[in-house]
């Protein structure tokens, strides 16, 4: 009997010394992301205003918009895309409107809202039609907007 419960003791024993080597091993391993994207954008810039309240003012004309502020500036943008020919798309919709644009590329360091504009960029490739571009753009705005906001 004697032997049997110091034989279950050193197997207890032996069990929690090679768990704990074994876990103290993966909590050393360094881990590197697999899928990484490219997180350059470009975004239909509107304007660059001092205040919240005078980019308000601006850009009340829009069905949706996003801004950023940056270094007390406020800065709107009304599009977002990941290659510059359906940028270029959304960009003669509002030159057709007489709405002064420009193009911009910027940063954006969020792989989940990299991974959504992918897939919209899969419908603005074979959209023509200005206002389906419009429906398809205002989603990717409100897409930015649900997941920045969340992210920060």
């Amino acid at each position: 009997m004697k032997k049997t419960i110091i034989g279950i003791i050193i197997a207890i024993l032996a069990g929690v010394l090679l768990a704990k080597l074994t876990f103290d091993k993966y909590e050393k391993v360094d881990t590197k992301n697999v899928i990484s994207y490219d997180d350059e954008v470009y975004m239909l810039k509107f304007g660059t205003y001092d205040s919240v309240d005078e980019m308000q003012r601006s850009a009340m004309d829009f069905e949706r918009y996003i801004y950023i502020e940056k270094e007390d500036k406020v800065t709107v943008y009304v599009g977002i895309a990941k290659t510059l020919d359906n940028m270029e798309k959304i960009k003669k919709i509002y030159d057709s409107k007489n709405v002064k644009t420009t193009v911009e590329t910027v940063s954006i360091n969020n792989d989940e809202f990299i991974q959504n504009l992918n897939e919209y960029e899969k419908l603005l490739d074979v959209t023509e039609d200005a206002n389906s571009l419009l429906i398809i753009e205002n989603q990717i705005l409100s897409c930015y907007e649900d997941i920045m906001v969340n992210y920060e």
